[in-house]
């Protein structure tokens, strides 16, 4: 099958539209809640709970801010110039497995000296490149047990920081704001086998009945920078949200385990309405610093050409911080993505909306990616932007929307590739799927001025997924990108591979693993992609892990408590206690670390549920 890159072109130069500054700050210090060891966690229920029918926006009306485009479009196309030389993919296998969760939220990190970090929702996989050894896998809930709660974790970011040869690791749990926080977890040395320290910082940081969903991370040579949205109770994210903040946390405290101090950025707007889901822009051949760049646009808008540019100057407690934003026009518009095929033409994929999911910082650039439609055949596909000048009084922004002929793209991300101040080369890795191909993963090269390599497919899964009950999958939420630090031209990325976890339970969603490569002599000897097989070739031992489900159907949100006992009555663990939101769900986890016998799993709510059932490990 033949693919093709087309970009849209527009002799329109982008421009700023108005500057802003108006947002508030407050400041925070964190203690640290407790130290977590990943190679001596050694009983793991792996409990998750999956509602069972895709989520729907609600009765609420949601706006979508869809201002008309400030200049006039051409329909006109023009191929793009794939000039560039091909990519290369090296070593990649099968990676986190289906964890009874979706949907996949893949996020990867990768040190200088390989060890691969990746994460899904809701497990961790540590993996030794030089080594091609893994380590046993854990949960986030086995891995923030100290500090959890019990509550259900989910969308795991996961981060290397190359000036202090550490990682940071977090995700957000709870669902309510009286539940809701943010763990942190910052890795002691280079090895995250070993110890971390774990902090947490409040989802309802403003004590004004809001939850926190959706993060992204980024790092300065000296900070970390979180940037989360906040939502009403008992919404979907496209109604319930109120705004998006900005965590900004001095990193060596958290690395050394010390109190760590903050700022929380927020009523972060332009023209009084709050700015979605704020992208950062990561340090590209390195960190930088002390500024941070954030990118966003008018997700929800069904046609728009603004592009929000936030940058946060200085470090904590400088005298001179501040939050600017600004509106930018880029001269190719976006659209609302509509959702992904699949060969089964009852079951479709999510693509959410045309939020920002990946970007950096480099050469006085911005490169970013996010989900669009191709108007040519309303398809979803990959917009691809680059923003000049970001730190001048006027950047320009140039946009292009990548051609797909008949795949459909989704879920990018974006790692620079470039070798000098005038290289810049960046690998889009994005998830595909079609009527005829099942999801996996494919790559391309850019340069930033409309040229492109020819796309890569990495791996196509094995089946259609189908793991809800009603005709549309979630696909995503985001992919994984980093670059090698040490090695130019190289990043690793990791995304969504349907695949069929056993011959019992099918048609499921795991992580694929994949580097890649702008020369071949970085990956010789295994850079031909038709080597690898159809069949997961798993990299650790995956038993059957022993794992059982309960269904639960409330008619309205309940808190649940989810408890284990042996044959005798014995509390054995509290495996979750959160609120679980209505309708269908099913409760999921794992007996692979206790030994074989009779056991009970008690479900009791505050609205007087009661369910008890038998389970029987042979």
């Amino acid at each position: 099958m033949k693919f093709y890159i087309y970009i849209f072109l527009f002799l329109f130069l982008g421009f700023s539209v108005q500057s802003q500054n108006n947002s508030s700050r407050k400041y925070f210090s964190h203690t640290k809640k407790a130290t977590v060891n990943f190679s001596s966690i050694n009983q793991d229920f792996s409990p998750t709970l999956l509602v069972t029918e895709m989520p729907k926006p609600g009765s609420k009306k949601i706006e979508y801010y869809n201002y008309p485009s400030l200049q006039e479009n051409s329909n006109s196309t023009k191929k793009a110039q794939t000039t560039l030389s091909k990519l290369y993919v090296g070593n990649n296998f099968f990676a986190n497995p289906y964890a009874s969760s979706t949907p996949t939220d893949n996020d990867l990190a990768i040190s200088d000296s390989g060890i691969i970090v990746s994460v899904i929702n809701t497990n961790i996989l540590i993996y030794n490149t030089k080594t091609s050894a893994a380590s046993p896998i854990k949960s986030l809930a086995a891995f923030t047990t100290p500090v959890n709660n019990k509550h259900q974790e989910f969308d795991p970011k996961v981060m290397y920081d190359p000036k202090a040869d550490k990682f940071v690791l977090m995700c957000p749990v709870g669902f309510v704001d009286s539940t809701s926080k943010i763990i942190v977890g910052f890795s002691q040395t280079n090895d995250p086998n070993g110890n971390w320290n774990l902090y947490t910082l409040p989802g309802n940081p403003l004590n004004n009945n809001l939850w926190s969903d959706y993060p992204m991370i980024s790092m300065t040579e000296k900070e970390l920078f979180l940037s989360i949205n906040l939502l009403y109770n008992d919404s979907s994210w496209q109604t319930g949200f109120v705004e998006t903040v900005i965590w900004q946390m001095k990193k060596d405290s958290g690395y050394a385990g010390l109190p760590l101090g903050s700022y929380l950025h927020h009523n972060i707007k332009f023209n009084g309405k709050a700015i979605r889901n704020l992208c950062p822009a990561k340090g590209a051949s390195k960190l930088h610093g002390p500024n941070m760049f954030f990118v966003s646009n008018r997700n929800l808008a069904s046609q728009n050409d603004t592009v929000f540019l936030v940058q946060v100057t200085d470090t904590i407690g400088a005298p001179t911080g501040t939050l600017t934003t600004q509106a930018l026009i880029t001269n190719q518009p976006y659209y609302f993505p509509p959702s992904g095929r699949q060969t089964i033409t009852t079951q479709s994929l999510a693509t959410n909306d045309s939020r920002n999911l990946g970007a950096f910082y480099e050469n006085n650039k911005i490169q970013y990616v996010h989900n669009t439609n191709n108007p040519a055949n309303n398809q979803v596909t990959i917009y691809y932007g680059v923003i000049d000048n970001p730190q001048s009084s006027s950047p320009t922004v140039t946009g292009y929307i990548i051609n797909n002929d008949s795949v459909d793209f989704a879920y990018p991300n974006i790692s620079y590739t470039g070798l000098n101040n005038t290289d810049n080369t960046s690998i889009i890795s994005f998830d595909h799927s079609s009527n005829k191909i099942y999801a996996g993963i494919s790559a391309f090269k850019a340069d930033g001025n409309g040229n492109f390599s020819p796309i890569l497919r990495i791996k196509s899964g094995v089946c259609a997924v189908n793991v809800l009950s009603g005709n549309l999958e979630r696909w995503g939420d985001y992919s994984g990108s980093q670059r090698k630090y040490n090695k130019p031209g190289e990043v690793w990325m990791s995304g969504y591979y349907a695949y069929n976890p056993s011959t019992l339970s099918k048609n499921k969603h795991g992580a694929w693993v994949a580097q890649l490569a702008i020369d071949s002599m970085m990956v010789t000897g295994i850079n031909n992609i038709s080597n690898t097989s159809e069949t997961p070739a798993l990299i650790f031992p995956n038993p059957a892990q022993e794992n059982f489900n309960v269904d639960i159907h409330l008619s309205k949100p309940e808190y649940l408590s989810f408890e284990l006992y042996d044959a005798n009555g014995k509390l054995i663990s509290v495996l979750l206690r959160d609120w679980v939101k209505t309708k269908d769900n099913t409760f999921n986890f794992s007996l692979q670390d206790v030994s074989k016998g009779i056991y009970f799993i008690k479900i009791t709510g505050n609205y007087n549920t009661v369910i008890t059932k038998k389970i029987i490990k042979q």
